[in-house]
């Protein structure tokens, strides 16, 4: 096995000549590309990878790699084995900030009645990515209909009392629409991201 540190300036360019069929990337600060080679011709490249990375061939190997280093001095070890593979489990260090870019989500009850083309969310929101409208009536069905198609009683997701319905994923875009059973039923919760 072969393990190398080595500094290396802004764009730089390293080639190893040597025998392999397994490569890791132990220990690099920003991002480099890798290329494999055998007998002259290319077999594997990877482009933008940090430590950790690691390639395994199954035949063949590599006699040459070549690593490009990018826009950042740095210094980078890597190892170089044949015959065999190396673990090297570097637990992450750092911060990670979660960021929502999809807005804020909503929530809020509404009231579903038994006349025809009640709304529980009137307007479109083609970058909707969560809804879940929940029927926390104690008595009372609800019919919804996630097209903006008009629900009639036994059209739509039918939601007895305490049913909910969520959906994550694919969001339909347009108006989502309900009837219910009863005359009027104050206690539809809404949620929609």
């Amino acid at each position: 096995m072969s393990v190398e540190t080595v500094p290396m300036g802004i764009n730089a360019d390293l080639s190893i000549n040597g025998r392999g069929d397994f490569f890791r990337l132990m220990e690099c600060g920003t991002t480099v590309s890798i290329k494999f080679y055998l007998a002259g011709k290319e077999v594997a490249d990877a482009s933008d990878v940090r430590g950790g990375y690691a390639e395994v061939f199954a035949s063949g190997g590599f006699d040459k790699v070549r690593i490009q280093n990018g826009a950042a001095a740095q210094t980078i070890q890597f190892a170089i084995r044949e015959g065999s593979r190396i673990e090297y489990d570097v637990p992450p260090v750092g911060n990670v900030a979660i960021t929502n870019t999809g807005g804020a989500f909503v929530q809020g009850l509404v009231a579903v009645t038994n006349a025809v083309g009640g709304v529980v969310l009137a307007i479109a929101k083609p970058a909707r990515r969560y809804l879940m409208v929940v029927n926390k009536s104690a008595s009372g069905i609800i019919y919804v209909r996630a097209d903006g198609g008009v629900p009639t009683v036994g059209t739509g997701v039918p939601l007895e009392p305490g049913d909910s319905w969520e959906l994550s994923g694919f969001q339909p875009t347009g108006a989502i629409r309900a009837i219910g059973d009863i005359a009027n039923n104050p206690d539809v919760l809404v949620i929609e991201g």
